[in-house]
């Protein structure tokens, strides 16, 4: 027979004790006893309720065991990977004592606590934003340049042949990765979950990539870039009386291109975020710029990249301004190529002569402007139609 889980247990438990509940109703509704036919089934259905509880209780220790043992083996996991030898204990020892131990020596014991960790801020994808993982071979986005136009002519004369002209937006992707280097000895010693420590370092560090490429102003040299990397501003928005009015109308110039508005994401600061939550929508009229997870009506999304640039050394420095980014993020496609290959290399001679254990991510990225090719109005572009860069200024103080 084969063994029940846990969640069908306790439906059948649930059973259970709603028939038990029928015969109780049945009997006090007719203000009679419980038949002898009722009897035996009362009997049986709480016996089978004893077994279906122990069950469960069986199943709810076994998970807890299974999850004791996993967190117990999670901290030696990378032990088991880069060595073959027996890991050395994970216990902290403070001599000094004549028996060796802590406590007669007079030392403190040592309470290892969570290792605090890096702060980062804004490494979300906004609304739209899909990242596409696994991609391979050659991918092309079919672009349509231009459109026909009706003509009006005589009843008898031929119509102008018109041609529909095409072109195509290929992805280019570039290498990417991580190479972390660890001590053979912080391995042999680690006192808190290392493997788990190192697998957060590589997840963060590719959302601080993904994020700094999407967001930030850089003119990033190589080929993934996001679609604000080296802009023009578009205008300024101004903190103040009219900044839902500002705001509302930076989005209108995507539908008077042909978007859907409604698709819009913003992108800012928390400092801007902040004022705006504190702005009026405009005078005589209730509510706030920001108010209940909109801007204006519209997403958006809080990352201090909005506000950096390059620097003469190429490092990623905050701008002497701030900015709102608008964008349909929708046509902004972000794609990780082939395979992610996660590399442990304890063995060659150049990590075997520093006593160190190297492990390497490489995989590969691109990020593509499906808007730059798009004919708007019959105006055939080369820049980006689905972005715009706004400065952030504030309200002139006024003075009577």
């Amino acid at each position: 027979m084969t063994k029940k889980t846990k969640d069908e247990l306790q439906v059948r438990y649930r059973e259970i004790q709603d028939r038990l509940g029928e015969l109780n109703a049945s009997a006090k509704n007719e203000k009679r006893s419980l038949t002898d036919e009722e009897q035996r089934e009362w009997d049986e259905l709480r016996r089978e309720a004893k077994l279906v509880t122990m069950d469960i209780q069986g199943q709810i220790t076994d998970d807890a065991i299974a999850s004791h043992r996993e967190k117990k083996n999670k901290g030696e996991i990378l032990r088991e990977m880069l060595k073959e030898t027996r890991g050395s204990s994970r216990e902290i020892v403070l001599g000094n004592g004549s028996n060796g131990d802590v406590r007669s020596s007079g030392a403190i014991n040592l309470d290892i606590k969570d290792m605090l960790p890096t702060l980062n801020e804004g490494l979300g994808l906004p609304a739209g934003a899909v990242l596409v993982t696994g991609v391979t071979g050659d991918e092309l986005w079919p672009v349509s340049l231009d459109d026909a136009e009706v003509e009006e002519v005589g009843e008898t004369a031929a119509l102008t042949d018109q041609n529909l002209t095409f072109d195509n937006i290929k992805p280019v992707s570039a290498r990417a990765g991580i190479s972390i280097v660890v001590s053979n000895t912080a391995i042999d010693n680690a006192a808190f979950d290392l493997l788990g420590f190192v697998q957060q370092k590589f997840t963060l560090a590719l959302k601080k990539y993904l994020a700094k490429k999407l967001y930030s102003q850089a003119q990033w040299t190589g080929s993934v870039k996001g679609p604000f990397s080296g802009m023009t501003k578009a205008g300024d928005i101004t903190i103040g009386a009219e900044a839902f009015k500002e705001i509302l109308a930076a989005v209108a110039t995507f539908t008077a291109k042909g978007y859907d508005a409604s698709q819009v994401c913003l992108v800012m600061d928390a400092a801007t975020e902040a004022e705006l939550k504190a702005t009026p929508k405009a005078q005589g009229q209730g509510g706030f710029v920001i108010e209940d997870g909109k801007c204006a009506g519209y997403d958006y999304v809080v990352t201090h990249y909005i506000n950096t640039e390059l620097d003469s050394t190429g490092a990623l420095v905050p701008t002497s301004d701030r900015y709102i980014g608008i964008g349909l993020f929708n046509y902004e496609a972000i794609q990780q190529h082939g395979t992610v290959r996660f590399t442990i290399d304890n063995q060659s001679k150049a990590v075997a002569v520093k006593n160190v254990t190297a492990l390497v991510l490489n995989t590969a990225f691109s990020m593509t402007d499906l808007s730059k090719k798009q004919t708007v109005n019959g105006t055939k572009n080369v820049t980006t139609q689905a972005f715009a860069l706004y400065k952030v200024v504030e309200e002139e103080p006024t003075t009577e």
